[in-house]
């Protein structure tokens, strides 16, 4: 039987790539403030704002796991404007609704802003203390420290994936002395399947990332944890 997944954002960049990804692995629930567009036959559109608690209970209800992808993206996001709202009222009221609603997990997006001050330090790892440089990277900390409230309080198995920049070039034909933490999207696709089946997780954060030579983004966890194998990244031989 296929499992019941919730996409919120689902609209945007990363929803697109788990949707193209998975095919029809999942039964989705798609939500989004605008419209998706091409619903195929295993996926569904509810329109939700995240700010409006019952209508993300609404959305939860009857689903396995949870992929909390909406919010304000821009590391330049003001607090007051948006943050606040989409990033932690949105965040907190996914949280208790995947709770409230009996969801089995929820997979939070979170991001490398959460501890972009490492940038230079090589390599950082997923139980580094958070190192924020702006108020978006404190926001997704927040969202990190309500999963680990929610697994250890009630019990919701809560994975928090800090996620890199995607990349579109997939094959591994990328610059070997690329520093940067890049995601091809079939990494993003595989990377959150295995947050969705793997089994015996109450809480954990891991770093997503394809796999690079000179990475500062340490996914050794994230492998260990999930049984995550990148296809892509700069530690794989050009091709010719």
């Amino acid at each position: 039987m296929q499992k019941k997944v919730l996409i919120t954002g689902a609209a945007g960049l990363v929803g697109g790539i788990l949707r193209e990804g998975w095919g029809d692995r999942y039964a989705l629930r798609l939500t989004d403030i605008q419209p998706v567009a091409d619903l195929a036959a295993h996926e569904e559109f509810m329109p939700m704002d995240i700010t409006r608690y019952e209508e993300f209970l609404a959305a939860c209800l009857g689903v396995d796991t949870v992929i909390h992808l909406a919010a304000d993206r821009s590391p330049r996001a003001e607090f007051y404007k948006t943050l606040l709202d989409l990033n932690v009222i949105g965040c907190y009221n996914g949280f208790e609704a995947a709770r409230e609603a009996g969801c089995r997990r929820i997979v939070f997006a979170s991001s490398v802003n959460a501890i972009l001050g490492y940038r230079f330090e090589q390599p950082t790892f997923p139980d580094s203390p958070v190192f924020p440089l702006n108020v978006y990277g404190a926001t997704k900390c927040f969202g990190e420290a309500l999963g680990r409230v929610y697994a250890h309080q009630h019990g919701l198995s809560s994975i928090c994936v800090r996620l890199s920049s995607p990349r579109f070039d997939q094959g591994g034909d990328w610059d070997p002395d690329d520093p940067c933490d890049m995601i091809s999207p079939r990494d993003t696709a595989q990377l959150f399947a295995r947050c969705i089946e793997t089994e015996d997780v109450d809480f954990t954060i891991v770093h997503g990332s394809s796999r690079h030579k000179n990475g500062w983004m340490d996914i050794a966890e994230t492998s260990r944890v999930l049984g995550y194998e990148p296809q892509d990244g700069t530690a794989f031989p050009r091709a010719q």
